[in-house]
């Protein structure tokens, strides 16, 4: 009788232990998921920042484009006067959007047909007029240095939307590759079990990149022809 109380409770104690050997891996796995879950978190919000930030460059490369184009000012007029002469009446923003139409034409989206028109068209024409170049470092900044400033808001606030951490955000324009390059981190919170794993907070580091807008380089590496 004695033998079998002895293998009854042998039994539960291994019972005890297994239990307590599942329960430590289920919180590793729940763990182990979780980081995977922070870490596409973070890439997430950092690769919709960098594309945010983009958006704002385009927008501010299309205003910069039609200022060019429809300036009244006599000595825009003399520019964009002689480059329309050049290209059979059609201004930089129309080129660009028929360029534009052709990747349309082939399958690209229009955000990554503009980009693409745009890194056709613009570099020759910087290079030939001085105050095309002029409108795009009067919204762009005298130095590509001064970009991620321009865009700064922007990523901060989809940084913030995706809960990644502001403190840790950086924000820079390759001057090398011509894109916007995004850095942050989302905190990990891991769960514990109370007694062998114990609870910590980890930052987990992403980047992100927006695409390449080659033309910036014609901005402020290359020297434009006054009139």
């Amino acid at each position: 009788m004695k033998y079998v109380q002895n293998e009854k409770g042998n039994a539960t104690f291994y019972l005890l232990w297994l239990l307590g050997i599942v329960a430590i891996i289920f919180v590793l796995i729940i763990n182990i998921v979780k980081v995977y879950i922070v870490k596409e978190h973070a890439n997430l919000a950092v690769e919709q920042a960098a594309l945010a930030g983009t958006a704002v460059l385009l927008e501010k490369t299309k205003e910069a484009v039609e200022e060019f184009d429809t300036s009244t000012d006599p000595l825009y007029l003399i520019q964009s006067g002689l480059q329309k002469s050049t290209d059979n009446g059609n201004s930089v923003g129309d080129l660009i959007e028929e360029k534009k139409k052709e990747y349309m034409d082939n399958g690209a989206d229009e955000a990554d047909a503009y980009i693409k028109a745009a890194n056709e068209i613009l570099p020759e024409k910087l290079q030939k007029y001085s105050l095309l170049k002029y409108e795009f470092t009067k919204r762009f900044g005298s130095s590509g240095s001064e970009i991620p400033d321009k865009v700064r808001s922007t990523v901060q606030d989809i940084i913030i939307e995706n809960k990644a951490n502001t403190g840790d955000t950086e924000i820079e324009f390759s001057q090398e590759k011509w894109r916007l390059e995004i850095k942050s981190t989302t905190t990990f919170e891991s769960i514990s079990d109370h007694k062998f794993i114990s609870k910590f907070l980890e930052d987990i580091p992403q980047e992100g990149y927006g695409p390449t807008l080659k033309y910036l380089e014609s901005v402020y590496t290359e020297t434009g022809i006054l009139p």
